[in-house]
Order: structure tokens, then C-alpha cells, then sequence
């Protein structure tokens, strides 16, 4: 008898020791299926809940900070796995090192939230409510800070999770990213707290009420403050679709060219001149696409367009991936090269292109027709450390991870970039690569009056995975924010048009996959300049950010303050 006593509690005592690890597996499979590529974008609206009830308990802050990181950290590694293929071995050892730092962020608001949710048991709702929008405000404040230390990385924010979900997306005008990933930890937070009150409190505490509403009596008051941004998502999406699609017309057509040549062997100069021919087929198949033969995969010649059927008006633009051939724009042999494409396709290429000075070379967007290569260019502005140049050189023995030796030079171009479609000149908002993942830098080119955005990137250093669906998933929150159309071309990866809702279309091939070589047509929908109207977030910025870090300080402070008051009564 005495032996299976001590077995039940010897079984107890290992199931309580592994409870706190199994919370944090649930945590981290529910943190990575929520992101672009799994795309279970309800998920982010839950997965912080296991972590945000097993908080009441009062774990012991070891136990809690050694489960919140390797919970973390095994996520970001699901999340970031892609890295492995940038430039082999290098690209596993960026793995492990750039997982464990983007950890920190997730792993400080998890110390937060061991400091602060515990305090709402039993608290009254106005303490409850503080700390509720101090914990919401406190994810923002760190994604914020993500995104500028150390020159930045907000790689997959929580608003990037509802890419795929244009009413939520309708949330971005208003607060940025930083409005929608508000929302979305302050629905977490909430819910967790109602489940929590129905499951800790004894059933005659919970005095049901009579009637078919009596239930939501009984719900916690933080559940509806978190409900409120998702009911009033309907409304400004509402909002926002009727005038956008009242007034909205069609911009230009273009065609995305998909080069998906290998990273490392693209500057091989044995290649250059299969790669040029390669990207001139292209382009000039590119140019027979219309809206009733929008697809064009190299790997099938029954894609190809039929001679009988080559639409009377091409694409009036065509866009290239970043640096899309391994040539210098101002070379005259490419140069020609470019112009000679223009006249036979009677169309503007928007190119990805690299050209050179005394000092360097420039990684840019060129825009090209047929009476040559504009002079005016887009030049990268934040550059990719250890990918376009190298932090620290002088002082550490590092080296870059791209078959490139030399380092790029930062462009000084911060205004739209003048491109001539049709009978008309548009102003692009140019980005090159991983531009598109600050928002400050799309929000400078809407209020400096674009047109459009246009991203031009090489997600093709990503492999074949989630990387090109994560990265593109930045430009549906920019469209968003900005009501704004976004176009995008990826070497390899994900290519296509973002409405100003964030509604998108992509190039995909005949079984789904946007991992392909060929060509697709695309119709860029937009409001004219002159009936445009200007988001909230375009006018007043980071506004959200702000106002998170008044949050984050209100529960701080409130939090000491009834710490200290705590101390004195029991003294």
C-alpha cells in the first residue's frame, strides 16, 4: 500500500515537473503555425494564452525564464530555418545566432508578463485594465525597438500573422503594425483572463444571471476591451472598401519577370551570357501575357503565349527582381542591351540593377524604355549587414555571406522615383530587398506623394520554404497602412500585386507554388492622387508606439506602487 502511495505521488510529482514544459511546447508550435507560411493567422489571436495562465500559478522566476526561452527560441528556429541555405556552413551559424538574439524580445515581454499578469487575480478592474494595456503595449514597444537597434530587423511582426486577412489588415491605416499587433496581444490577454476567472473561481462565485445573456455577463470586462479592435476592424474595413472601390481604377498592367537563378552562381561569369538571354526570353514572353493568359512558366512550353494570340497592348510596365543580371548600369553595352528590350516589349522595365562609381557600386531600381536608361535611380538606403556590407570590419575578423566581396554603397535618393508608364508619369515608392520590412521607410515615400510602392528583392538566398511568404507578408501590412498599391518582384519566391486593402495576387504555377522561373501579368489598382485620401498612420506615424510606451509605464508604475504598499501593510 505504502509503495503505490509513493509510486502515485512519484507519478504526480513528474507530471507537475513536466507540466511547465509541455505549456511551453504548445507556446511555441501555436507562435510558429500563426506565421507566414503556416498562415493559421487565427492562432496569433491565441497563442500567448498558455503562457499568460500558467503565469498565475507564480512559477519560480528560473523555471519561468528557462521555459519562456527555449520555448522561444525553438520557435524562431521553426520560424527562420530558411537561414541554413544562405551562403552553407555561414547560414547555420546565422541561424543559431540570430534566433537566439530575436528570442530576447519575445523572452523580456514573457519576464513582463511573470511580473505583472499574476496581479490580476483578485485584483479590481481598473488594475486589471492597466495591466492588461501595459502588457499589450509592451509587445509594441519591444517589436519597435526590434526594428532600429542594431540597425534593425523587425522580421514577422505579430500584425505580419494576418497577411492573408484583409479586415484585420484594416487596423494598419489607423495604428501601423503597431495598432494591429496591439490588438491582437490585447485580445490574448483578455481572453486568457476569462479563462482563468471560469476555471480558478468556484462555481458559487460565479452567480450566473438569467436569460440567453446571462453567460456574457460572467465574462471577464478585459475580454470585451480586447473584442473592441476586432469590432471595429469591420467598421473601418467597411469604411475603407467602399471608398477605395468607388474611386478606384486601374493604374497600369504590368508583367513580373522570375528570373529564380541561383544566388551564388548568378555572378559566375560563365553565366552571364545564358543569364542576359535567359532574362531577354523572358521579358519578351513577358511582354505577349494579357488578362486572358496572365501565366507563363519556363518549365512548360504550353504556358507560352500563342503567336495568333499576342494581345494588341502589352503590360505597360515590367518588372525585374533585385540585381536581376550581374552588369553595371552605365556600362554601354548593357545599356543598349536594356534599351533594345524596352523598344521590342513597348514597354517600361522597372529593373533591380546594380551600377558603379570611383567609390563603389550601388544596389538599386532603374527604370529603362526605349529611348534608354533614365538617369535618375534608386539606390539602397538601409543595407544587409554582413549581406552588403560588413558592421565592424576593421576591428573584428569578420567576413560577408554573399559571394560579392565588396561593400555596397548606401544610396542617398529619399524621395519617389519618376517612372514613365504609358502616356503618363507615376511616382514609384522604391525599395530594394529587405526595405519593405521598415515601415517608417514606405510611410516617407507615401507622404512624399508615390504612386505605388515597388519592392524588387532575391528571396531566391531563402531555399524553397516560409522565408519569401514572411518576407512578403510585410508588404499586405504596408499596402494596408497606406492604402497604397504595393507591386513586388522576387527572383525567386513571391512575386505579384498587394491592393490598397492588402487583398493580393500572386504568380504561382500550375500546382500553387511560387517557387518557379517564368512570367505573370498583374492589373495595379489604385486611387488617383488627386482623390486619394491619407491614412491616419501616414499622417501621424508612430503614433501607437508612443502610446504603447505610456502603457507599458502606467503598469510599471502602478505595479511598484502597490508592491510598495503591499510591504508597508505587512509590515
Amino acid at each position: 500500500m505504502l509503495n503505490q502511495t509513493m509510486l502515485h505521488w512519484g507519478n504526480s510529482y513528474r507530471a507537475l515537473r513536466a507540466l511547465p514544459w509541455v505549456v511551453g511546447l504548445i507556446t511555441a508550435v501555436a507562435y510558429v503555425i500563426c506565421t507566414p507560411g503556416f498562415d493559421i493567422f487565427q492562432m496569433a489571436w491565441l497563442w500567448a494564452i498558455p503562457m499568460l495562465l500558467w503565469s498565475t500559478t507564480k512559477p519560480t522566476w528560473k523555471s519561468w525564464l528557462l521555459v519562456s526561452f527555449f520555448a522561444i527560441w525553438a520557435a524562431k528556429i521553426a520560424i527562420l530555418i530558411w537561414l541554413r541555405h544562405i551562403y552553407p556552413p555561414l547560414g547555420w551559424i546565422g541561424l543559431v545566432l540570430a534566433t537566439a538574439y530575436f528570442t530576447l524580445y519575445p523572452l523580456a515581454w514573457l519576464a513582463f508578463v511573470r511580473w505583472l499578469f499574476p496581479r490580476t487575480v483578485g485584483a479590481a478592474i481598473h488594475t486589471r485594465l492597466v495591466i492588461q494595456f501595459g502588457l499589450a503595449g509592451a509587445w509594441v514597444l519591444l517589436e519597435w525597438i526590434q526594428s532600429w537597434l542594431f540597425t534593425g530587423c523587425p522580421w514577422v511582426l505579430m500584425a505580419d500573422t494576418q497577411w492573408q486577412n484583409p479586415l484585420m489588415l484594416s487596423l494598419c491605416a489607423w495604428g501601423g503594425p503597431w495598432g494591429l499587433s496591439f490588438a491582437i496581444m490585447l485580445f490574448n490577454i483578455g481572453l486568457a483572463r476569462t479563462i482563468h476567472r471560469f476555471v480558478s473561481e468556484r462555481p458559487g462565485e460565479m452567480k450566473p444571471a438569467p436569460g440567453p445573456l446571462g453567460i456574457m455577463r460572467n465574462l471577464s470586462p478585459e475580454l470585451y476591451v480586447g473584442v473592441i479592435p476586432v469590432l471595429l476592424a469591420f467598421v473601418l474595413f467597411f469604411r475603407a472598401s467602399t471608398h477605395i472601390r468607388s474611386n478606384a481604377e486601374t493604374l497600369f498592367t504590368m508583367a513580373a519577370v522570375q528570373t529564380d537563378f541561383d544566388p551564388n552562381a548568378k555572378w559566375d561569369p560563365e553565366q552571364f551570357r545564358q543569364n542576359a538571354n535567359t532574362v531577354r526570353t523572358l521579358t519578351l514572353t513577358a511582354a505577349q501575357l494579357s488578362k486572358n493568359h496572365l501565366v507563363y512558366d519556363a518549365r512548360d512550353p504550353q504556358t507560352a503565349p500563342r503567336i495568333d494570340n499576342i494581345p494588341a497592348t502589352p503590360p505597360q510596365l515590367i518588372l525585374w527582381p533585385e540585381a536581376a543580371l550581374p552588369f553595371h548600369v552605365g556600362e554601354s553595352n548593357y545599356d543598349e542591351f536594356l534599351t533594345e528590350i524596352a523598344k521590342s516589349t513597348a514597354s517600361t522595365l522597372l529593373i533591380g540593377a546594380v551600377s558603379r562609381n570611383e567609390l563603389g557600386y550601388y544596389n538599386g531600381i532603374y527604370s529603362v524604355t526605349g529611348e534608354g536608361v533614365s538617369p535618375e535611380f534608386y539606390a539602397k538606403r538601409h543595407l544587409v549587414p554582413f549581406g552588403e556590407y560588413v558592421p565592424f570590419a576593421k576591428i573584428l575578423p569578420l567576413r560577408k555571406i554573399v559571394p560579392v566581396a565588396e561593400d555596397s554603397l548606401v544610396g542617398e535618393r529619399d524621395f519617389p522615383l519618376p517612372v514613365s508608364i504609358g502616356s503618363r508619369v507615376l511616382l514609384a515608392g522604391p525599395l530594394v530587398c529587405y526595405e519593405d520590412i521598415f515601415p517608417a521607410m514606405s510611410r516617407e515615400m507615401a507622404l512624399l506623394g508615390a504612386d505605388f510602392i515597388v519592392v524588387v528583392t532575391n528571396d531566391a538566398w531563402y531555399g524553397r520554404e516560409a522565408g519569401a511568404y514572411q518576407h512578403a507578408s510585410h508588404c499586405a501590412v504596408m499596402a494596408a497602412s497606406l492604402h497604397l498599391p504595393v507591386i513586388r518582384c522576387g527572383n525567386n519566391g513571391w512575386s505579384g500585386v498587394f491592393n490598397p486593402l492588402g487583398y493580393q495576387q500572386s504568380l504561382k504555377d500550375a500546382s500553387g507554388s511560387v517557387y518557379f522561373q517564368g512570367a505573370g501579368w498583374f492589373e495595379v489598382t489604385g486611387v488617383s492622387r488627386h482623390l486619394r485620401q491619407p491614412t491616419f498612420y501616414m499622417q501621424h506615424g508612430d503614433w501607437m508606439v508612443t502610446m504603447s510606451g505610456f502603457f507599458t509605464l502606467w503598469a510599471y508604475l502602478r505595479n511598484r506602487r502597490w508592491r510598495r504598499k503591499k510591504s508597508a501593510e505587512s509590515v
